[in-house]
């Protein structure tokens, strides 16, 4: 059953991040520990010189492994801050997966030393996917979870894996791995929560422009603590690759 709540309780509701804060932090959480593991693939070592460009690794975990032989430089690249210029320098490249283009892989491959490993990582762009819900529920999570994707896209979603393998190879890379996580959550679940409040959040901009009533909103923040629901909350990507030698 769905759990009752008024529109009260939605005006004070403390959880509620402010300009979308705890959606960008959990997706950043999500993404650090997705690069932690691709490092750990790619066997990040003592005397390895580390160049992220994402600003979500976990700095402090690289440079106990590389060491004081190695380096670990942080630029994060969406802010606009130019990366490092040192061509063939680094062993492991961590970036963004970008659209799938030569010119905005290319400048990233060559900052690899011969040997070197790029790993890239971004958000999979795919429609909702709900599991169980009570009757109708279906519609309306499918609806609303689609607006508030395309009102919060991120600059790093990219739709195609295939497209970034085979750009990969065309630039000489071998050795090409693309692995992809996928969370589900319970209605109440941390992943429905943040549904939940990003709909609240973006509610001026989902009943004025995107055209929702706020019955329907309301009928959407209840299935967001209903514990009948199921559904898939993300999908990323990440890939690593090395430079042929």
């Amino acid at each position: 059953m769905i759990p009752s709540t008024s529109r009260a309780d939605q005006n004070n509701d403390t959880d509620a991040p402010t300009g979308g804060q705890q959606w960008r932090t959990a997706a950043q959480t999500t993404l650090t520990r997705l690069l932690t593991d691709q490092l750990e693939r790619v066997n990040v070592s003592t005397g390895h010189r580390v160049l992220d460009l994402t600003g979500a690794a976990d700095i402090a975990h690289v440079s106990r492994l590389v060491g004081a032989s190695g380096h670990v430089t942080a630029v994060d690249a969406s802010t606009g801050t130019d990366s490092p210029a040192d061509p063939r320098g680094y062993d492991i490249v961590i970036a963004h997966r970008q659209p799938d283009h030569l010119d905005a892989l290319a400048p990233v491959i060559a900052l690899l030393r011969s040997g070197g490993w790029l790993i890239l990582a971004g958000t999979i762009v795919a429609p909702p996917v709900v599991y169980t819900a009570v009757p109708g529920g279906t519609t309306i999570i499918d609806k609303v979870i689609r607006a508030i994707n395309a009102l919060t896209r991120s600059p790093a979603a990219c739709p195609s894996t295939d497209a970034t393998v085979r750009l990969l190879v065309a630039l000489d890379m071998d050795q090409v791995c693309a692995t992809t996580h996928t969370e589900t959550s319970r209605g109440g679940g941390p992943g429905c929560v943040l549904y939940r409040h990003a709909a609240r959040h973006l509610r001026d901009q989902l009943t004025g422009t995107v055209g929702f009533t706020n019955a329907e909103l309301d009928r959407f923040d209840l299935l967001m603590q209903d514990p009948g629901v199921l559904l898939r909350v993300g999908s990323n990507v990440t890939l690593h690759a090395r430079m042929a030698t």
